[in-house]
């Protein structure tokens, strides 16, 4: 489109111009002592220069860009719209790096006096963009991309920050880094920028564990609506304990506000309930009152999955023969081998042996509840939620055939971990877990309706089921007959797993 072709060469002649010395920032503001920009080229003989002046330039890209009419145009047209937009935002962040640089280079804090008066960003954004700028002048090849209009500024701060932690000169040089950056969305390249600055940070020698702690980072601060924030960020490893400390802390306050047989969130929502947990758990006074909670304040009765983490690694890993082998905290995801260090004499280590189809071995209970031990099993098995994927120190166990109704044992292959929400779901809509094992022994979960009185079937599978997982190591189901009733034990009371 003819206006993006306009204002795209207007802002790129702007930016170009700093790059090659024909526009001096520096040099103009002392020679003419005002605070506007001007510009040198070529005379033409009548005294009047050729180049157009900054000023005329952005006016052109206003121009352009209020003459914009979107009306009667395609989708296509209008996906292009989009396209091009974001390439001259990214180009008109590339000018604004430069202008902030220039202006630290006359007095250090004008820029930030800039972006905040004129360009109306927020205190924290302005720091952000004027340590970018610095870094950029650190960082030629990332300046060069600035300047095409190949990064965006997120993409920019990313690359910043990984800078601080393992060096310009590092970041600057990686070819492959700096092509992921032009050619990756932001919040992907995020990532990607993480775990390149944890690979080479030189503190850690080598230990991504060590890399990933070094980057924990967290901030504490007032926004600008008045509310207190706390964000941060932590190594997998710590997150674990973290997270299922949290998450047992906002159950039992779902629970203390009405739980499943009230109205929880005419308390507090979700959101809040986290909130008040992490309170709850630094300060010790109730997030409601402020009052100190009791002694024995908290959750109560059989947990779901052992206290702390549940680590699985193959065995090749640790007596060395699979360096390749994987690491996995159940319910955080992969992390480094070097998690193993920090196993403590109180850790229990316990080994667990797997079919070639990913099915752990038959572990039986004639019990209705299950073990310590098959709750093991079945997360490493399962990871999660079969429904939903929630982690698993969110889940509970379920047989698939009903202890009740279909005289399913309480056995490994007949268990499956489910969160509480999808539990709680199946029972109340009357539905059965459908499980299904493709040739390559990968079982996919789904839910139908009960058979109905008397023997009817309800058919398909129902149309208004939860997303539909699949596992990642999985067996092929294997059938038990059901248990004599003499043999059968059902609990007085007590927390049960169905």
């Amino acid at each position: 489109m003819h206006f993006q072709e306009v204002l795209s060469q207007g802002v790129r002649n702007v930016v170009s111009m700093k790059r090659t010395s024909v526009l001096d920032v520096e040099a103009e503001f002392r020679g003419t002592g005002q605070g506007t920009l001007q510009t040198h080229g070529p005379s033409n003989g009548s005294g009047t220069t050729c180049e157009p002046s900054v000023s005329d330039l952005l006016a052109l890209a206003e121009s352009a860009l209020r003459s914009v009419s979107l009306e009667g145009l395609a989708e296509d047209e209008l996906s292009q719209v989009v396209c091009g937009a974001g390439r001259l935002k990214a180009l008109a962040d590339a000018l604004t790096l430069r202008a902030v640089s220039g202006l630290e280079a006359l007095r250090a804090g004008s820029a930030r006096e800039a972006l905040v008066g004129g360009a109306k960003l927020s205190g924290s954004s302005a720091k952000r963009v004027t340590q970018a700028a610095r870094q950029i002048e650190e960082m030629p090849n990332v300046g060069r991309l600035v300047d095409c209009g190949e990064l965006s500024l997120a993409s920019v701060f990313s690359l910043g920050s990984a800078a601080k932690q393992c060096g310009a000169s590092v970041v600057d040089g990686s070819d492959e880094l700096l092509h992921q950056a032009a050619t990756r969305d932001s919040g992907t390249f995020g990532r990607v920028a993480k775990r390149f600055a944890q690979r080479h940070d030189p503190s850690a020698g080598g230990d991504l564990l060590k890399a990933q702690r070094n980057s924990r980072k967290a901030d504490v601060f007032v926004g600008s609506d008045g509310m207190g924030v706390l964000k941060g960020e932590m190594d997998p490893a710590s997150f674990g304990v973290l997270e299922q400390a949290v998450d047992e802390r906002k159950d039992y306050l779902w629970r203390k506000d009405g739980g499943r047989d009230g109205t929880p969130d005419a308390v507090r929502n979700n959101g809040q309930r986290t909130m008040d947990a992490i309170f709850e758990l630094c300060t010790g006074l109730d997030a409601l009152t402020h009052e100190p909670l009791p002694a024995d304040d908290g959750p109560r009765g059989s947990r779901r999955l052992p206290t702390g983490r549940i680590i699985a690694v193959t065995v090749g890993l640790v007596d060395g023969t699979d360096r390749d082998g994987s690491c996995e905290i159940i319910g955080v995801g992969p992390v480094p081998p070097t998690v193993l260090d920090s196993i403590s004499p109180d850790d229990r280590l316990v080994s667990a042996i797997f079919g070639g189809d990913g099915q752990p071995l038959w572990l039986g209970r004639m019990k209705r509840l299950a073990n310590t031990a098959q709750y093991v099993a079945v997360a490493l098995r399962d990871r999660g939620c079969v429904l939903c994927r929630a982690p698993m120190h969110r889940c509970r166990l379920h047989h698939a055939d009903e202890w009740d109704e279909d005289w399913g044992p309480t056995d490994v292959e007949n268990l499956v971990a489910l969160c509480s929400s999808c539990h709680l779901w199946l029972h109340r809509t009357h539905r059965r877990l459908v499980r299904k094992v493709d040739s390559y022994g990968v079982i996919t979960w789904a839910t139908r309706l009960r058979s109905l009185p008397g023997g009817a079937s309800t058919g398909d599978l129902a149309s208004c089921d939860p997303p539909i997982a699949t596992a990642d190591l999985n067996g092929a189901a294997v059938g038990r007959a059901p248990p004599s009733p003499s043999t059968r034990y059902t609990p007085a009371s007590g927390p049960g797993i169905t």
